[in-house]
């Protein structure tokens, strides 16, 4: 494989040489990164994945592929719903800068002053939405969950609530579903937060979600199940790939809508803390990785469930450019090390900076 991604490499450094121009350069890297996603897709083995590129906050590129469910030869499509697992990280770090914007909520206060049993004193909510326990960079999703009741002594709105009201609501983020449970039996107490039409509409919208795969060492594909279901700060959105462009797209428009432009550069900036009277940078922003490769600037985010689905969104803010993928397997974040902030270590992000930088 590795030698295939590198001789598709060469063919497009061969083919992006100068003297194409007009509109149809303009188009030329889509057109190069659809015909590089399919064989990949095809050699890893996934069963199905939605992509969408922004350009200044706008969808200039989308495509649907493969399967949502491969056993009723059901495609993907703009309707097909994932679970996007730490995507919904970057949710909680605007929730919490609503709650900084609007309610001057302190982030520096010890976060055992909202989870009494964090296991790791003298850490601060930022260095939770840092994955900066103890002031170093450590990325783990559990202790993330302790931003849960962050969220709701900010906001006096159960999380889902919050999530809802502050982000799906107010982005009219209308194909999103805080928490697959939401139609299963253990999710009774869930519903009860929201009024009879709003679960209806969820109930609705479940419906096509796509099935999880997992992918083994010959790229073949065997049914799976989800492995979580219920909503809090580290995981648990359910969403469209559309709806993810929706997110970013309003984020990019930097219009104080739904927390400010200062703010925002904070989440999307490196973190920076003292230990030992010395200044650490993280490789994270407040709810999201934020790391230079190839003299770029990334603002980025992954989601993972194992065996289940997989999510990735990489922003470059230089070129004013996102990309955007979710499917319904392991296969792009299972094997990269996206948890230790090395972005690069994934084909999909390596074509992308080698197409648009």
């Amino acid at each position: 494989m590795k030698f295939q991604f590198l001789s598709f490499l060469l063919a497009v450094a061969v083919l992006m040489a100068p003297g194409r121009g007009g509109a149809a350069q303009d188009q030329f890297p889509f057109q190069i990164f659809d015909r590089y996603l399919g064989p990949l897709i095809q050699q890893i083995g996934m069963p199905g994945l939605s992509a969408v590129i922004l350009q200044k906050g706008q969808t200039v590129w989308e495509k649907y592929y493969g399967y949502a469910d491969v056993e009723n030869q059901i495609p993907t499509s703009s309707r097909t719903l994932y679970p996007v697992g730490g995507i919904t990280q970057a949710m909680t770090g605007v929730l919490v800068g609503v709650c900084a914007d609007r309610y001057f909520f302190p982030v520096d206060q010890d976060i055992r002053a909202f989870d009494p049993a964090f296991p790791v004193a003298d850490t601060s909510v930022r260095q939770v939405l840092a994955h900066a326990t103890g002031g170093r960079f450590r990325y783990d999703p559990v202790l993330f969950q302790s931003l849960t009741p962050v969220v709701e002594h900010c906001t006096k709105q159960a999380f889902r609530q919050a999530l809802a009201t502050e982000v799906l609501d107010r982005l009219a983020l209308q194909n999103s579903v805080p928490g697959l449970d939401l139609d299963r039996a253990e999710g009774a107490a869930a519903r009860e937060l929201f009024t009879p039409a709003a679960v209806e509409r969820y109930q609705r919208l479940l419906a096509n979600v796509a099935v999880p795969y997992r992918i083994d060492a010959k790229g073949r594909s065997f049914r799976s199940e989800y492995p979580q279901f219920s909503l809090d700060a580290a995981s648990g959105l359910v969403a469209t790939a559309s709806d993810l462009a929706k997110f970013e797209g309003e984020l990019d428009k930097r219009n104080g809508v739904p927390l400010s432009f200062s703010t925002l550069n904070q989440m999307w900036s490196n973190a920076r803390f003292n230990v030992n009277n010395v200044q650490i940078e993280m490789p994270t922003g407040l709810g999201w990785f934020v790391t230079m490769e190839s003299n770029q600037r990334l603002v980025w985010t992954f989601g993972h469930l194992r065996d289940a689905s997989s999510a990735l969104i990489v922003k470059m803010p230089s070129r004013q450019l996102t990309l955007i993928l979710v499917a319904n397997s392991g296969g792009l974040a299972q094997g990269y090390d996206l948890e230790n902030a090395n972005v690069t270590s994934s084909p999909f992000v390596k074509i992308f900076l080698r197409l648009f930088i």
